[in-house]
């Protein structure tokens, strides 16, 4: 009963022809007692139990080649519901301790759980700086150069391809490039507040 032109795998546990694969490797093996090897018992196409499905956590990436103006930072920073370190650079800014006294917990991005990145300033062409922040904790330092502010031959030659993976237009490697994590997300209200903060054209 040679079915080896047939499109589905045979099915028939008590089939012996070897014209034909008995693996049912592209079928959704659902018998927990099941051990043919021949086939994967992966759980991918299970209902999500996920973190995002649980609990609603997700993620998304900020991302934009424009510098953030330094002081529309600082005072947005301060206003987030959040203790906050800033560089020094980014200190002293006028409207950041007001920003300060109106933290309010209808911030859309009260409901973060982790955010962490690339920061890029005008002011600081050079300097690359890293957003981390968990909890109710932010932390902006510096964190070194953008590789575009290095000489080329400074390079390390065997991670120049991967270096210029990073690099668009004229700015090279310079950008936001935030990834935000947690339940609820206003993804459009953060990236709103953050876009308020590049340098105007």
């Amino acid at each position: 009963h040679s079915h080896a032109e047939a499109a589905s795998s045979c099915a028939d546990p008590t089939c012996t022809d070897p014209t034909h694969s008995h693996s049912h490797a592209e079928a959704t093996c659902s018998d927990p007692a099941c051990d043919d090897p021949t086939h994967d018992h992966s759980h991918d196409n299970r209902q999500e139990t996920t973190a995002a499905a649980r609990f609603g956590i997700r993620t998304f990436v900020y991302s934009r080649r424009k510098p953030f103006d330094a002081a529309k930072l600082a005072a947005t920073i301060s206003s987030l519901p959040f203790t906050s370190t800033l560089p020094a650079s980014l200190n002293g800014y006028t409207g950041a301790d007001e920003a300060a006294a109106a933290k309010s917990g209808d911030s859309p991005f009260a409901s973060l759980v982790r955010s962490k990145g690339f920061v890029w300033l005008s002011d600081e062409p050079e300097v690359a700086f890293y957003w981390s922040h968990a909890g109710k904790r932010l932390d902006l330092s510096e964190m070194g150069r953008w590789w575009a502010s290095i000489e080329r031959e400074r390079w390390p030659s065997l991670h120049e391809d991967a270096i210029l993976e990073d690099f668009d237009g004229p700015n090279g490697d310079r950008r936001q490039e935030l990834v935000f994590i947690g339940t609820a997300l206003q993804e459009a209200e953060i990236s709103a507040a953050l876009d308020a903060c590049l340098v105007e054209a």
